[in-house]
């Protein structure tokens, strides 16, 4: 019998049941359509971002008693992380449609819950490998099926450059920073510091394009006063 876990907590512990397995979709890019004057057919073009996948997941409420119909209600809402039984190595961020009234649940003890998953599927455990040592090129392997976006952290003073694939990414770290981690998360596009529990952006002190890395190997290397580095691939799948 096929289950999830939203955020954390497990389908079975609220006491749905699905009734059809659920399969995780797969992402294609967004392609638009322009009509060319004179032209008998229209030029489709694709862009670099990709779709958001919709699905839905059919269940039946074991428990239809009020208190845990409102507990069903309250947990499975809004933005979160989705893994589907069928694919426990993978989560998906997916945003959670608003479920029909608590009313028609208690009455029909079915509950359909639609969702829209974000690109991509992403490793539950993600690669990650330590480049301390990196001061010449180390090999890094993206095992997922599409480019993807790491996160880098760090520590060091002055000038340091991260070379992905022949790319330099360079930091001129403050004496400030000496010694601090430093953290590059090529997903938000921000490097950062933590002061207590609050990120404190240092872009301004960065140059050229955030690392990614590309399917299969990648070769990365840093230079510079290092005295600790480690990369979290972040590898995903359409």
């Amino acid at each position: 019998m096929s289950y999830f876990f939203f955020e954390g907590t497990d389908s079975r512990e609220l006491g749905l049941m699905i009734t059809r397995p659920v399969v995780r979709p797969s992402w294609a890019r967004d392609v638009s359509e322009t009509e060319r004057p004179g032209a008998a057919s229209r030029l489709m073009q694709q862009s670099r971002s990709y779709m958001n996948a919709e699905f839905s997941i059919q269940t039946v409420i074991e428990d239809a008693s009020p208190e845990n119909v409102r507990r069903i209600f309250q947990t499975i809402n809004g933005f979160g992380r989705l893994i589907i039984s069928t694919a426990p190595d993978e989560y998906l961020n997916v945003y959670v449609q608003p479920l029909v009234p608590e009313a028609v649940a208690l009455l029909m003890a079915e509950l359909t819950i639609n969702v829209t998953a974000l690109p991509f599927a992403y490793a539950v455990s993600p690669t990650t490998a330590d480049l301390t040592s990196a001061s010449d090129y180390a090999e890094v392997e993206n095992p997922g099926s599409i480019w993807s976006e790491p996160e880098i952290r760090f520590k060091g003073s002055g000038d340091v450059t991260v070379t992905v694939n022949g790319a330099d990414f360079i930091l001129k770290l403050t004496s400030e920073l000496a010694g601090k981690e430093i953290i590059i998360d090529c997903a938000a596009q921000v490097a950062y510091y933590l002061d207590g529990d609050s990120k404190r952006s240092i872009n301004q002190l960065t140059y050229n394009d955030f690392p990614l890395l590309h399917t299969g190997k990648n070769y990365i290397k840093h230079s510079g006063s290092v005295s600790e580095m480690s990369i979290n691939v972040r590898e995903r799948w359409l």
